[in-house]
Order: structure tokens, then sequence, then C-alpha cells
């Protein structure tokens, strides 16, 4: 048999050797059909006498990056992808993965149970599981262990943090290391003559218990008071590989993952997921002027966020010209932007020849006519308006929307990266826009698309400040409403150590929650926001709240919209801020939630 099994997997005979490439753009995701075809493809291979051994890989960027999306939180009892696992390790002939580009999630665990391991240099390999609030649920949590040993199988799946060929080889994850050919390296070594190895018979690491179970420890006290449970569901997991059979580590990691994907850390990280990647799609019509390059970037001002905006954009390869009507201050904008250039050489982040060749990519003015040059000028709050006639048909501010000001504003919180927002009017040309956008991407921050009016995450701060005053006015201490705020992880950023919630704390975050809801449906009534998971996000990507809570409309829903609208409506006697928007009264009335408008 040669050719497509289906739209997903292509089988192709190279010889003796059964070549099955993954084609499912655009990341090779592990979907229910892909599945089934690479076990058609390997039962066929098997059965095929000529055949001596597999080559699994996969085509365009990537071996693959795992599990397909699509199905999160879906149970889909066909084709398991542990299923498949095992008909890899248990095949009677050799079975290679060949990897390239990334092999993350699912993608590795299938290279795991495959007999042998190659990898492009360039390729990353990682299972990043733990970010969604569960663990590696086809074999990783007992493959990796045989392979590499538990300390670096629990680094590896407690940070979720993708390694280099290069590391990979050093610790055994893979055999062999090629620069370019990773397919065609992969089937010559089909033909060198090898025998199934199966990952489960790998005893290696399991010799001396007293350094594993030392391993296992060690990430136990590592691990404690995180607020998180899949930490300790891996670290058990782990534990079990040392005393358990294959099948019986299998069973227990199956048990762990399905009460992980149960669990509401999991389920706010899941949609934190998809709510910060649809957060970032540009609207269409931006989205169909395809990729902008930007290679100059003009800025307007000399506030501390100009600054530290042209040291980034000049580490970042960029052309920079720095441009302000007072002298002094510009000379001190430069002196700032020196001084961060020293720190970095100091820190060995940036070397004296990279630094003189950042410099030299950077020009000044004391007027604006220069700044024609640049493909993208950000404006600061501090600096005079341009002239229509001056700089660049590109603009933005780089902060809030204001009432009569550009199509296009950049609301950066921290020019060192991060999360930006981009404020478009309704008839916003894409032009600007995708020169902005493809800025902020080049700069590596995270963007979010919002409405005219202002910033979200400011909103969101001030209705925040303003629970908290209100909190402290009917005589709840600043001390309770702090400790509250940080057990529950507000403002705590990426952490999830958190200290433990004193008592009456989830009064006081429920509050705080109400009142950031409440200004969420103000801001998608008024169109400062496109959609609550736009709110999500910016509420997640600034550090505001805990991926896992998911954001104050996603905890909103989980209230439930009703309970909501009669907290609002009972602190609205008090305070103003928590006077409920008419668009909660409508998706009441239709039995919808805020979940309900992110379609739009």
């Amino acid at each position: 048999m040669q050719g497509p099994i289906s739209s997903v997997v292509r089988m192709d005979r190279r010889g003796d050797v059964m070549v099955l490439t993954i084609t499912h753009p655009p990341v090779n995701a592990l979907s229910a059909s892909v599945r089934v075809a690479l076990a058609e493809g390997v039962t066929a291979a098997l059965a095929d006498p000529e055949i001596q051994a597999v080559v699994l890989c996969g085509e365009g960027k990537g071996f693959s990056a795992g599990a397909d999306i699509a199905e999160f939180g879906k149970v889909i009892p066909t084709a398991r992808l542990g299923d498949l696992c095992l008909l890899i390790e248990n095949a009677s002939k050799p079975v290679i993965a060949a990897l390239h580009g990334v092999a993350l999630g699912g993608g590795l665990e299938l290279a795991m149970a495959a007999h042998y391991r190659i990898a492009g240099a360039r390729a990353l390999v990682g299972l990043p599981e733990v970010n969604l609030g569960l663990l590696p649920g086809a074999g990783g949590t007992q493959r990796l262990p045989r392979l590499i040993g538990a300390k670096e199988a629990l680094r590896l799946m407690l940070t979720g943090v993708p390694i280099g060929a290069a590391e990979a080889l050093a610790m055994g994850l893979v055999d062999r290391v090629v620069e370019k050919g990773v397919t065609e390296a992969a089937i010559a070594m089909a033909a060198e003559g090898l025998s199934p190895r199966r990952t489960a018979d790998r005893r290696t690491w399991l010799k001396d218990m007293r350094a594993y179970q030392a391993a296992v420890g060690e990430a136990r006290t590592a691990q404690e008071g995180n607020r998180l449970p899949a930490p300790e569901r891996i670290i058990d997991c782990v534990e079990a590989a040392s005393v358990l059979t294959l099948q019986q580590g299998l069973n227990a990691e199956e048990a762990a993952f399905g009460d992980l994907v149960d669990t509401p850390q999991a389920a706010g990280l899941r949609y934190a997921f998809f709510a910060e990647r649809r957060a970032a799609l540009p609207p269409s019509a931006v989205a169909a002027k395809g990729v902008t390059q930007v290679a100059t970037l003009g800025i307007w001002g000399v506030d501390d966020m100009a600054s530290d905006l042209a040291f980034q954009a000049l580490s970042g390869g960029l052309r920079v010209i720095f441009a302000a009507p007072d002298r002094a201050a510009l000379v001190r904008a430069l002196e700032r932007v020196a001084a961060r250039q020293e720190q970095a050489v100091v820190a060995g982040q940036l070397t004296e020849d990279a630094r003189d060749a950042d410099w030299a990519r950077l020009t000044t003015s004391a007027t604006s006519e220069v700044l024609a040059l640049a493909e993208v000028v950000l404006t600061t709050a501090d600096a005079p308006p341009l002239p229509d006639d001056q700089g660049a048909g590109v603009r933005a501010a780089m902060g809030a929307a204001q009432a009569g000001g550009p199509d296009v504003a950049l609301t950066v919180p921290d020019a060192t990266g991060g999360m930006a927002e981009l404020s478009l009017t309704a008839d916003a040309p894409p032009e600007p826009v995708a020169r902005v956008l493809a800025l902020a991407r080049r700069l590596g921050w995270r963007v979010v698309f919002a409405g005219p009016g202002g910033p979200i995450e400011l909103a969101l701060r001030q209705a925040l400040a303003g629970a908290v005053a209100h909190l402290e006015a009917g005589g709840v201490a600043r001390t309770e409403v702090t400790a509250a705020l940080a057990a529950y992880g507000i403002g705590s950023g990426p952490t999830s150590f958190l200290p433990p919630a004193p008592r009456g704390g989830a009064a006081i975050v429920a509050r705080c929650l109400a009142a950031m809801a409440a200004e969420g449906a103000r801001m998608l009534q008024d169109g400062r926001a496109r959609r609550p998971l736009d709110i999500d996000a910016v509420a997640l990507l600034s550090g505001l709240m805990p991926r896992w809570e998911g954001g104050p409309m996603y905890q909103a829903d989980q209230r439930g919209l009703l309970l909501l609208r009669q907290d609002l409506i009972a602190l609205a006697e008090t305070a103003p801020l928590f006077l409920p928007a008419g668009v909660i009264d409508d998706l009441i009335a239709e039995g919808q939630s805020f979940a309900s408008l992110n379609g739009r």
C-alpha cells in the first residue's frame, strides 16, 4: 500500500521501510482522524512481510504540536492516543520517529513510544500539559522517566518548557541529531538492522532507586504551596513509574488525567488558552493584508516608556528615529537608553559590538520631519501633536485612545514586553493596523484587539481600585483586602505559589470580581471591548488575574449572570461602579451567558 491513507496521513514505501507522514496542517495536531490513520498505517506495515521498519514523521514545519485543541475537554472514546502508543511500542518491527520542528505534548508521547528517535538540529521537544492544568495522558509520565530518569523527567513536565535537540540528545531522549534531512536519516538508520526496543523495558534509570526517590522528594518539596493540582499528580505518576509495570502505571496516569480534566483550574486554563489566542486574531480585513514588515520605528516624545521602547526596538534589530522638540529631555532619554544598554552588557545579555551596532541604528532629532522615514510612528502622552503633513502615514498613540485621536492606539503597560492592546475605531483602515500589529509582534508583545475609548486593562484596574475603596469604606481593613487578593492571585502575575486564603477572603474577592465584571459589561455595551474573551485575555496577559481563574467575565459566567445581577444591584445602592449594564439584563432574558457573545 502506498499513498494517502486519509487526508491527514500519507503512506510511502521506501524500499523495505514504510514511511508514515502526518499531513495535518498547520501543526500536525493529533486529531482522532490522524490517530486512526496512523494506527491503520502501522498495522498495515506490520502485516506486510516485505516491510522491515516503520518511520514516523511530519510534513511541513514540525513533527506534531500535540493534541488537537478542538478536542480539548471532549471525551473521544475511540482512537485514543494511548492505544496508538501501545500499538507502536509493541510493534514487532522497529519504529523510528523522525522529529523536526516541534514535537510537543502528544507528539512527543508518540515519539517516546517509538523504538528510536532521531531529531533535526533545530527541533524542539517538550511536554507542556501542565500549562493547561493537566499531565501527559498517553504514557508520558511513565515513558519519560524510563528514558531520562526521574529528575530530568520531572523538570520537563513540571515546567512545561521545551528543550532543543542537543539537550535532548545529551539526556538520552533522542538517539541521534542531524543537521538536515531527518526523514532520510531515519530511513538510513532503519537499514542498520535495528531491532525493536521497547521503552517499557528500559531499566537503566530505575536501578538506582535511592536517586530516583530523592528526585521525587525534591520535586515534592519544591511544589509545596502550589495552588494548582497538576504538579502533585505528575509527581505521583513519576513515582509510580518506579514501582509499577508500564500498564499499571498507564492505568494510574489515566485516572490522574481524568481527575485533573474535571478540576476548575484545568477548565479555567483551557478557557485561557482559547481566549488568549482568539483575542490575538486580527480583524478579517487586517488578516487579509498578509504579512507586513516594519524595519524603522519612529518615536515622538521622551517619557520613560519611550526610552524603554527605543531600547527594546534597537535590541530587536529595528532602526529607530527618536524625536522630541525638547532637546534637553531628548538627551536625558538617550542617556536612559545608553544606561539600559550598559546594564545589558554587564549582565552578559549584550555584547559590546552588538551595543555599538544597535546605537548605529539610532537617529535623533528635535523636529518631526525626519519621522517621515519610519513605517510606524508612536507618540507618547507627553508629546505635542504631530502636524498633519509631517511624520509617517501610519501613526498610533502609545497609550489610551482619545476622542478625535488616531484610528489606532497602542497601549503598552510595560515596554519591555508582555501584552499590548490595539484599540481600533470601527472604520480603522487595515494598512495602519497591519503595520502596528507587525511592530508589536516583532517586539514580542502579545496583542489583544480592543475597540476605541481607552485600554481595557486600565478600566479593569480602576474597577478593582473602586471595589477596594468600597470595601475599606465599609470597614474592611486594607490588610485584609490585600491578603485576600494575594491569596486569590490578583496582581500576582504568573505564579501559582500563593499564601493561604484568610477568613472572609472569599467575600472580598467576590466583591472585586463583581466590580470588574460590571465594568467589563459596560465595555461590551459601549464598544470599548469587542467580546468578553478579549476582556479576559487582557486580565490574564497583564497579570491582573491568574490564568487558571479564566478572567472576570469567565468567572461571572461561573457564578451565573442572574446571581451576578442580584449582587450588583445590592452593591449599587452604595457605589455606582457596581451598577449592572443593560447587556446583563439582555443576556439573562435570552437565557445566555457572556460566553455566548464570544462568537462575534
